[in-house]
């Protein structure tokens, strides 16, 4: 949601925390007077907006939630409608149901009402919102597992490499170091240097470290990747053969590195 506008009400601006961040900072309203008056969204830890304050403070619009999105009660201090849900979802009022991009969400029942387009991809519940609710975030409406490096499909391989999402919803990509080691960047090019990414690369140092389950899946994909490269850069010519290969390479790299820590560390 970038921008909303309607007949009845002002045409409101929607910031977020960062670039490519579904998490609400602030919204601009600007009325039929071309006033505008800057909204303050407050969020709890999963980015889903608690409150909504003016410039000085004064909480204009408030609601708490359960654990999965149900409204426990809602209260409009001032004439301003607030409809931002969970990261990624917009309330439709008439239905009371989240809009979630690719399928609609029920509060009521902390499911989707339509299967997970991306199909057993995303886990084998096809109707499951996430594992847990404060922890997890599924702003496209397709359900993905922190720490869970994703099925190596060729494009998107080629593009971003071996991939996952940190907490916060932050993709990193993980890469070969020239120490014979693993490490993280950031999968969205322009997010690199914000203070969520930073933290998001910290967290997965320490996971990668420490957790032999994370690693054993990169090596496992590493692999898995290679194959997938390789057999589709024979049909490739010219600039698309050479990134294939080249990303082939680094999938190899980043499987010899994994097992060099765990034989390292005794795994």
């Amino acid at each position: 949601m970038i921008q909303e506008t309607g007949p009845n009400h002002p045409t409101s601006l929607y910031i977020y925390t960062d670039q490519n961040s579904y998490e609400p900072l602030a919204r601009i309203d600007t009325d039929g007077n071309q006033e505008q008056h800057i909204r303050y969204f407050h969020t709890d830890l999963n980015g889903c907006p608690e409150e909504l304050t003016d410039a000085n403070g004064k909480i204009l619009w408030e609601c708490s939630f359960q654990l999965w999105g149900k409204r426990i009660h809602e209260i409009e201090h001032e004439s301003v409608e607030q409809n931002l849900r969970y990261q990624g979802q917009y309330l439709d009022r008439e239905t009371g149901l989240h809009y979630n991009t690719f399928r609609y969400y029920d509060p009521d029942i902390g499911r989707f009402t339509q299967p997970d387009p991306i199909g057993l991809a995303g886990g084998l519940n096809l109707y499951q919102y996430a594992p847990n609710g404060f922890t997890w975030i599924d702003p496209l409406g397709w359900s993905y597992s922190t720490w869970q490096i994703h099925s190596p499909g060729y494009n998107d391989i080629v593009q971003k490499g071996l991939h996952f999402y940190a907490p916060g919803g932050v993709e990193l990509s993980v890469r070969p170091d020239h120490k014979g080691g693993i490490t993280f960047t950031n999968a969205i090019p322009n997010e690199r240097g914000s203070l969520k990414v930073t933290k998001a690369i910290i967290l997965a140092k320490e996971r990668f470290e420490n957790d032999m389950k994370f690693r054993n899946d990169i090596l496992n994909k590493a692999n898995e990747g290679v194959r997938s490269v390789l057999a589709h850069a024979k049909t490739e010519t010219g600039t698309l053969r050479n990134l294939a290969n080249g990303r082939s390479r680094e999938l190899r790299d980043i499987g010899r590195n994994v097992q060099r820590y765990n034989a390292k560390i005794g795994c």
